[in-house]
């Protein structure tokens, strides 16, 4: 039991007043089903921005656990998102591969809005796939982040979730084998690596962090599943693959994709950058992904942004809830007034064809200005879907 979640109970359970007709976990469990909402859904994935939002800075919070959870609630309860989001941090998915005395040399900490950047954990692809066939994931798991920090985070949330009778779902996160393979060296490294390096070692890298993957998801229905997390996130990575990438390599987060969506019921696919359309075809078929959060279009593709928007809707249909809106750029960037824009040629491209989330393809920015969010998720309350 925790006591700072006892705290936000006691304060609100019982206390808020609805939005819509449904509630936050209704509308986006329906939204999910391809079925009629009252409301579009409107879920950001604020992860970083909340701290900030809630008046703590970064270096504040990577060590307590408690404050952590705490900008997390006070985030949902002051802007009523259809879902809460963990907060996560690249040290939560990399760090117990390395010995305890190395990590503070891998991670660097900046200002107080700033993400948490990393150094690759192998230069070569002989040093990555010897970095998985020695196990070191597993030998250096104690008192690494994912122990100490991640999961008790992950388990205060879905604590609050379910004493609060489920009235919004806690989002929980996590990494693909294409993502792991990609953030061990980093993204440019790998994909490189993919046209000079021969194919069956490229594989059997990805085999390596497919096995992984697959017994983490055992962690996830252990911990996650056992708690009341039914709404999950695949951080996917293939951000940068093309097409041949995609087919030849595509395999191992399908594998991976199979098993989480036996596992929980609310499956989504997080794709961020600059998305391909044989990347989106791909996630219509893969059986069981219940949705997708997809960003802007290829740099190479001739469409303006609702007609982007229309086009993943016309392949989304039937099949999947599709989830954009507006770009992480415009939210940091723009104006509430371009914010609305967006969120509103989104909805208006994509509700004929399928359901809607507004959800911008990757993590709210901690610069992105508190208007702009709030214009975000006001304009998607606004909206009725078709």
């Amino acid at each position: 039991m925790s006591e700072i979640v006892d705290s936000w109970v006691r304060r609100l359970k019982g206390k808020l007043p609805p939005v819509g007709e449904m509630s936050h976990w209704q509308r986006l469990a329906a939204a999910f089903d391809l079925k009629q909402t009252d409301l579009v859904p409107v879920a950001p994935e604020l992860d970083y921005w909340q701290i900030t939002y809630a008046g703590y800075s970064h270096q504040e919070i990577y060590n307590d656990v408690d404050k952590t959870t705490d900008a997390c609630i006070k985030t949902w309860a002051d802007l009523r998102t259809d879902a809460i989001w963990m907060y996560v941090d690249i040290s939560h998915q990399i760090e117990h591969f390395i010995p305890a005395e190395q990590r503070p040399a891998h991670f660097v900490h900046r200002g107080d809005k700033d993400y948490l950047l990393f150094k690759p954990l192998a230069k070569t692809l002989d040093e990555a796939i010897a970095l998985y066939e020695s196990r070191a994931y597993e030998k250096h798991i104690d008192g690494s982040r994912p122990v100490t920090h991640y999961t008790p985070h992950m388990l205060q949330l879905l604590e609050f979730q379910e004493k609060m009778d489920r009235v919004a779902p806690v989002i929980v996160g996590v990494a693909t084998p294409s993502n792991y393979a990609e953030t061990i060296v980093e993204v440019q490294q790998f994909v490189r690596w993919t046209v000079t390096e021969p194919k069956a070692k490229v594989k059997r890298y990805l085999d390596l962090a497919l096995e992984e993957r697959l017994a983490a998801l055992d962690f996830y229905a252990e911990f996650a599943g056992k708690n009341g997390c039914q709404f999950l996130c695949l951080f996917g990575g293939a951000r940068t693959w093309g097409p041949r990438q995609l087919a030849e390599f595509g395999y191992a987060d399908e594998l991976f994709v199979k098993k989480a969506v036996g596992l929980f019921p609310y499956v989504f696919w997080h794709i961020c950058g600059h998305n391909l359309p044989e990347a989106m075809r791909l996630l219509a078929e893969w059986e069981g992904i219940k949705a997708v959060q997809y960003d802007m279009p290829y740099y190479s593709q001739k469409l303006a942004w609702p007609e982007w928007c229309e086009s993943v809707a016309r392949l989304f249909a039937g099949k999947r809830c599709a989830m954009n809106s507006p770009t992480t750029q415009a939210a940091c960037h723009g104006t509430a007034d371009e914010v609305r824009r967006m969120v509103r040629e989104f909805i208006d491209a994509t509700t004929p064809y399928t359901t809607a989330v507004v959800m911008p393809g990757c993590e709210i920015d901690s610069y992105s200005p508190v208007e702009n969010v709030r214009a975000m998720i006001e304009e998607g309350r606004r909206l009725r879907p078709s």
